[in-house]
């Protein structure tokens, strides 16, 4: 089984390491099923096409599996505004400036929460976006496996070898799966 990306998806995946900007998945995608539905006139390089298309979207989703946190819950968003933390953090509310907030002590604690706060909404933002991009493509790489199998002439046996062998999220696994058979 060839395990080469196709170029143009291996450029928007260098993009993706670098920047961990969901859209390059997108792109990535896209330039992955470029070709969907196209033959060419031998069957070798039909065989060869298809190789690479399951090796493009192992590769992509490969990405979301490696960068989506495992306790990502998109129903269980961070709080916008924290109170104080402290003995007594309830006596102001949440969200009050910190230097509203006179115990030294506290106000160090409060910053300190805030910004802790600030770095989970930055992170869960980026899984929500993450998580959607993987929808997105986890849909157009079972249609694009699928015509690999059936336009392509890949074996069910192949692209299922090679999607088994995957560091893919058990989703994604079991939609490709589904999709090359």
């Amino acid at each position: 089984m060839s395990d080469a990306v196709e170029t143009s998806v291996a450029a928007h995946l260098g993009a993706y390491d670098k920047t961990h900007a969901p859209l390059e998945l997108q792109e990535a995608a896209d330039a992955a099923a470029r070709f969907d539905g196209a033959t060419w006139p031998d069957a070798q390089t039909n065989l060869y096409a298809a190789r690479a298309r399951v090796a493009d979207w192992v590769a992509i989703l490969g990405r979301v599996k490696r960068d989506l946190d495992p306790a990502f819950d998109p129903k269980n968003p961070p709080s916008m505004n924290i109170s104080p933390p402290g003995e007594f953090g309830d006596q102001y509310a949440p969200g009050v400036n910190p230097r509203d907030v006179k115990d030294p002590a506290m106000r160090a604690a409060y910053i300190e929460a805030i910004a802790k706060n600030q770095q989970r909404i930055e992170h869960f933002t980026t899984d929500v976006k993450l998580a959607e991009a993987q929808t997105v493509v986890r849909e157009r790489a079972a249609r694009s496996i699928h015509d690999a199998r059936t336009t392509l002439g890949l074996s069910a046996e192949e692209a299922s070898a090679t999607i088994s062998q995957a560091d893919l999220l058990p989703a994604d696994r079991a939609a490709l799966l589904a999709a090359a058979r």
